[in-house]
């Protein structure tokens, strides 16, 4: 038996791990299946900052994987539970897609353009364009607090790496020289002791499962869980040579546990 099949929890990233967008990663699915089989506590944490908890949810199901709105912990709708924490009702000006809008209006945050903002929530948009970078830009210009859903650089699609939020605070950085304030996802110990709280477990009997050295190891160093990188995903067995964050454990996919 694999070691880490002794620890009582498990936080899954999603995509990269389970799925590619909404292709199912079969070997990750079966994986997720066995865990849950051998009575594991498993809770999905993303940090895709275009989908709502309600439509990882339907992804998640359409895997054929048994799981409720509890179970998962997306960035987007952590992102607006700690601006609602910090202001309740708070005007926000976002660069995100419909499911952070979503998350944040269920939050009771206001969406406003960037000139009335409290608060610029950056999240990806696969349809950014200049009108919208020409607002972030004025937005963070004006000293308002700076919220990143996360800091992904590179987010894995069924046809291939694409650019993660990244891109936006890659540029934001370039223009003004301003990172965002507060970094919800992962590695951002934000999210992570969210997920901690969902399981009710401790860190030293939880296992991190991702597909990114810089974001899912360094997220489960940061909270002191065991790691778990897979390769089904964006890293690869060369990039292990170069991360200044080595994992735990390495395995082709989160299956392999059951027969290593």
């Amino acid at each position: 038996m694999h070691p880490l099949l002794k620890k009582k929890g498990f936080i899954l990233d999603i995509d990269g791990v389970v799925g590619r967008s909404v292709e199912p990663i079969e070997e990750g699915v079966r994986g997720v299946l066995k865990l849950i089989e051998a009575g594991k506590r498993v809770v999905f944490v993303s940090n895709n900052s275009t989908r709502s908890r309600r439509i990882l949810l339907e992804r998640i199901k359409s895997f054929g994987i048994p799981a409720s709105e509890r179970d998962i912990i997306s960035a987007t709708h952590a992102t607006a539970s700690f601006i609602a924490r910090e202001k309740n009702g708070a005007r926000v000006f976002t660069t995100g897609e419909e499911g952070l809008k979503e998350e944040l209006l269920n939050a009771g945050l206001k969406l406003v353009d960037y000139e009335e903002a409290d608060y610029l929530v950056v999240g990806s948009n696969r349809n950014l364009d200049y009108e919208l970078m020409t607002k972030a830009l004025r937005c963070c210009l004006r000293g308002v607090r700076y919220v990143a859903t996360n800091p992904d650089k590179i987010f894995p699609s069924e046809n291939g790496p694409t650019p993660g939020t990244g891109l936006i605070i890659g540029a934001l950085y370039w223009m003004t020289g301003r990172k965002p304030d507060v970094i919800v996802g992962k590695p951002s110990k934000v999210i992570m002791l969210e997920a901690l709280r969902r399981l009710g477990l401790r860190a030293e009997d939880v296992v991190v499962v991702g597909d990114q050295i810089e974001v899912d190891v360094v997220a489960g160093k940061r909270i002191g869980a065991s790691t778990l990188l897979v390769l089904t995903g964006v890293a690869k067995k060369e990039d292990l040579e170069k991360a200044s964050t080595k994992p735990d454990y390495v395995l082709p996919s989160l299956e392999s546990l059951f027969y290593s």
